[in-house]
This record gives structure tokens, C-alpha cells and sequence, in this order.
């Protein structure tokens, strides 16, 4: 009884082992490679020859793909070393590249953008005192030009009224005289001081025109209003007869000329001191000015300066930016050529792996189970092609 169940688990384990042969068998035929492998196999086995070269061959190919993965082992060990080495090259690049950027930003907003700033303000600052004490000289020579046209015009006027009283104290001088001396070669019984009508019309007529000019006057208008006085004076012929009322309009016309040369005295001596404290208040904005314009265009230099530096800062650092981006590209592009380098060697290992597996259980098969492989590549052939 012991002896039948023993046998029985033998067949259950032969039978075990020979589905798996056979599982395997198939397994392998399924493949491209294994598929010309037992078709060179079957070859061998329909001449009758000895395996031996067979298997020699099976054992070389073997050996040639345990070479050739060293092989190719240490060649993507070589070529991922040189990645490493390319990678880290880039990434010392891209490290110094954004350190020199950060020490660039730096400068620009932590130093050059702030100094063109305050410089910026000065020149606004400085310009706006240029136009301001420009404005103030301009107001102060407007004003300078209006005051001595006023100056002018009373001196005008004072002139005017000067000539037009000398002009009258001259009539009345000279024609008193004039009868005197008439009289002198006359009889006794003319008067000795008597104006004629036509004398005293014709001072009436030169104080009336006066009045008139003088009317006009901007400043001084009382003379026209004085000149309209003697008018009606002169006007009055009995009153002129008299000797010592004409010497008091001479000497009223002698008072009123000396009035006017004080006053006129007193015009230019206020002028004189307008004047000189014009020069002095001019000279004053002008240094001003100059102060004003030098600060002015030594910020503006230093403004011009400062804009160039700037620049070329701006400059450097678009330099590093573009280099960044670059140098990013480079890398990321060495490091998908990597990856891939990786890719295309795990998939060669895998089928080299694949291909020499095929090879070692193809070996054991033609070693350990002959029988099964030959029985299995008959069927395949008598089915057409398939197990």
C-alpha cells in the first residue's frame, strides 16, 4: 500500500514537472527570439548531429550577453558620471549666474535707484530756484524799467512846466522893458509901464496853451490849474500896467522855477537811491542765480553719471538674465538627454536580460529535458507552426 502511494505521488510530481517544462517550452516560443532559437533547435535535431556545438553555441551567446551588459554597464556608467559632472558644471554656473543677479538687484534697488532719486529731487529742487530767482530778477527789472519811465515822465514834466514858466517870465520881462524904453523916447505924458492888449493877449494865449499841455500831465496835474491862473492874469490889462504887480509875477515865476529845480533835485536823488538799491537786490538774485545754477549742473552731472552706471548695471544684469535662461535651457535639455541615456539603457538591459534568460532555460532544456523539447517542437511543426 505504502509502495502504490509513493508511486502514485512520483506520477503526480512527474506530471507536476513535466506541465511546467512545457509551460516554459511555451513561454519561450512566444518570444521572436526563442522562436528562431527553437526553429534553429528543430534544425539541428532533424540532422541528427550531436548538440554538443549547440550547445556550445547557446553557451557562448550566453556569455557574449553576460560580456556585453559589463560592456554596456560601464559605458552608462562613464556616460552618467560625465552627466553628473556636465549637471553639477551647469548647476555651479546657474548658482553664480543668480548670485551675481541677486547681487545686481541689490545694488540697483538698494543703492543706484534710491541715490537717482534723491538726485532727481535736488535737480527739481535746484531748477525750481533757478525759475524762482530767475522770476524775481525779471519782476525786479519790470519794476526797475516801470519806475524809471515814471522817473522820466516827471522829469519830463517838470522840464515841460520849467520851459513853459521861463517862457512866460520872459514875456513879461522883456516886453516891461521894452515899453520902458518906448516910453523913454516918448512924451512925458505916456504911461511908462502900459502893456498893450496885443502883448497881454498874447501871454494869455501861451499860459492858456499851457494849461492845456499840461493837462495831460500824469503826475503834476496842479500845474495846468496854475497856468490857467495867470491866463486870467494876463487877461486883466489894467493890472499889468502896474509896474510892481508885474516885478511880483516875475518874482512869483523866479520862486515857482526854484520850487520846481528843488524838486526836481529831490527827483533824481530818490532815483539815485531807487537805482542803487536796484544794483544791489539785482546783484544779490544774480549771485543767487549763479549759486542756484552751478548746484544745478553739478547735480545734473552727477545725475547724468549716476544714469550711466545705472545703465550698465541694467545692462549686466539683463546679461546674467539672459544667461540664467540659457544656461536653464542647456541644462534641462543635457539632463533629458540623460534620462533618457538612463531610459534607453534599462530598456537594452531588460532586453538583454530577457533575450539571455531565454537562452540560459533554452540551455537547460536541450540539458535536462531533451525528450519534452523535441516532443513539444514536433507538435508545433505538425500544428503548423504553434504548440
Amino acid at each position: 500500500m505504502k509502495t502504490i502511494i509513493i508511486a502514485l505521488a512520483l506520477i503526480v510530481l512527474v506530471s507536476a514537472t513535466q506541465a511546467d517544462v512545457i509551460a516554459t517550452i511555451k513561454k519561450i516560443d512566444k518570444s521572436p527570439f526563442g522562436r528562431t532559437l527553437f526553429d534553429t533547435i528543430w534544425l539541428e535535431l532533424q540532422t541528427g548531429d550531436p548538440l554538443d556545438r549547440l550547445l556550445q553555441t547557446l553557451t557562448d551567446l550566453e556569455d557574449r550577453y553576460v560580456a556585453e551588459q559589463k560592456e554596456d554597464d560601464a559605458r552608462n556608467h562613464e556616460y552618467q558620471d560625465a552627466c553628473t559632472v556636465d549637471i553639477s558644471a551647469f548647476d555651479r554656473d546657474l548658482a553664480e549666474s543668480n548670485r551675481k543677479k541677486i547681487e545686481l538687484e541689490a545694488r540697483l534697488e538698494g543703492q543706484l535707484y534710491p541715490q537717482r532719486g534723491i538726485l532727481q529731487g535736488l535737480v527739481a529742487q535746484k531748477q525750481a530756484e533757478v525759475k524762482g530767482y530767475q522770476r524775481d530778477l525779471d519782476e525786479l527789472d519790470a519794476q526797475r524799467a516801470e519806475e524809471n519811465a515814471d522817473f522820466e515822465e516827471k522829469v519830463l514834466e517838470h522840464q515841460e512846466a520849467t520851459a513853459i514858466i521861463a517862457e512866460a517870465r520872459r514875456l513879461f520881462a522883456d516886453n516891461i522893458e521894452h515899453e520902458s524904453l518906448i516910453q523913454k523916447g516918448k512924451a512925458t505924458r505916456q504911461p511908462v509901464h502900459k502893456f498893450t492888449k496885443e502883448i497881454a493877449s498874447m501871454i494869455q494865449k501861451h499860459f492858456n496853451q499851457s494849461a492845456k499841455k499840461t493837462a495831460k500831465f500824469q503826475h503834476r496835474k496842479g500845474y495846468s490849474k496854475l497856468f490857467k491862473a495867470f491866463a486870467t492874469i494876463a487877461s486883466k490889462v489894467e493890472q499889468l500896467a502896474d509896474a510892481g504887480a508885474v516885478s511880483k509875477i516875475i518874482d512869483l515865476a523866479d520862486e515857482l522855477l526854484a520850487k520846481i529845480a528843488d524838486s526836481l533835485s529831490l527827483l533824481r536823488f530818490a532815483e539815485d537811491k531807487r537805482v542803487e538799491a536796484y544794483k544791489k537786490s539785482r546783484n544779490f538774485v544774480v549771485i543767487s542765480i549763479t549759486v542756484a545754477g552751478t548746484a544745478l549742473a553739478n547735480a545734473q552731472s552727477d545725475l547724468a553719471a549716476l544714469n550711466d552706471v545705472i545703465a550698465q548695471v541694467e545692462a549686466s544684469l539683463d546679461t546674467t538674465n539672459q544667461r540664467i535662461e540659457n544656461v536653464s535651457a542647456d541644462r534641462n535639455d543635457r539632463f533629458t538627454q540623460c534620462e533618457e541615456a538612463v531610459q534607453d539603457y534599462q530598456d537594452a538591459r531588460a532586453a538583454r536580460t530577457s533575450d539571455r534568460d531565454v537562452v540560459s532555460q533554452t540551455i537547460g532544456l536541450v540539458n535536462k529535458e531533451l525528450r519534452t523539447l523535441r516532443e513539444q517542437l514536433a507538435l508545433r511543426q505538425s500544428a503548423g507552426e504553434e504548440i
